[in-house]
């Protein structure tokens, strides 16, 4: 493989124990039957093969390394040392915070916990009656880590390669491509016309189709039905609502004679 190649892989993280009689433990997958067998099941997560851009700083460095010599349809693993993974954990990044600080911000102190604040996620790590201490480190930083991977497919001609890309930012597939000479069309799907969280991703899919493509000019479309069809869509419901009002004093007529 080569930087810029936009492929798909499966993987299987597992967190390597730090002595030598502890079990691995599985952190994340993209198998949706691994997740329920290993209990880490997300109900809003989309399993399947992900895409990945290599060379562009989206996966540690490690994981990157071992997909640049891998081949298409064969299985791998690699592990990944913190240097080259998640990093070394920072003393500094722990931090004590009272209380009634977290519960004025409407945190839910429980120990284990994730939580949000100002931009960084951290876990809280102990919680007294008074103080509480979340550590912002990466849940990964300090462990060696193991990547069982499949590069799945390679994404190859430009539609392939701008569906990849939205699919990679902004994690949905019903767009239509239309691509001619240095033009690409991206046709909108309603969702994005009313999601904050396309307008942020946007700007993601024109920057990774720049870095990919020799394309002179991308479109994104956004489509309304026209008065036509709007007028006839709204005499199929009038059509409707006089049925059912029909079949409503049928009813009424009925119990009435009985």
């Amino acid at each position: 493989m080569e930087d810029k190649d936009l492929v798909y892989v499966d993987y299987d993280v597992w967190i390597l124990p730090d002595e030598e009689d502890g079990d691995e433990m599985i952190f994340d997958t993209t198998d949706r039957i691994t997740a329920e067998k290993e209990e880490i099941f997300d109900e809003d997560e989309k399993y399947g093969p992900k895409p990945v851009i290599l060379g562009n700083g989206e996966i540690i460095e490690g994981f990157e390394k071992a997909l640049m010599d891998a081949e298409v349809g064969e299985k791998d693993s690699v592990e990944v040392p913190p240097e080259e993974g998640f990093g070394n954990r920072d003393p500094r990044k722990i931090e004590l915070f009272s209380r009634r600080e977290l519960d004025r911000k409407g945190i839910d102190i429980v120990e284990g916990g994730r939580v949000q604040m100002e931009n960084r996620v951290g876990t809280i790590i102990q919680a007294t009656a008074g103080r509480v201490r979340v550590d912002f480190n990466n849940p990964l930083a300090g462990k060696t880590v193991r990547y069982d991977f499949t590069i799945t497919e390679k994404a190859e001609t430009p539609e392939e390669i701008v569906k990849a890309i939205l699919i990679k930012d902004y994690d949905d597939v019903d767009f239509e491509i239309d691509i001619s000479d240095d033009k690409i069309d991206v046709i909108l799907p309603d969702v994005c016309k009313y999601d904050q969280a396309w307008f942020v991703a946007k700007y993601r899919v024109v920057g990774d189709v720049r870095n990919l493509l020799d394309i002179e000019t991308l479109r994104f479309v956004e489509a309304y039905a026209t008065k036509e069809e709007d007028e006839e869509a709204e005499a199929e419901n009038e059509e409707v609502e006089a049925k059912e009002s029909q079949e409503e004093t049928e009813e009424v007529q009925e119990e009435a004679e009985e």
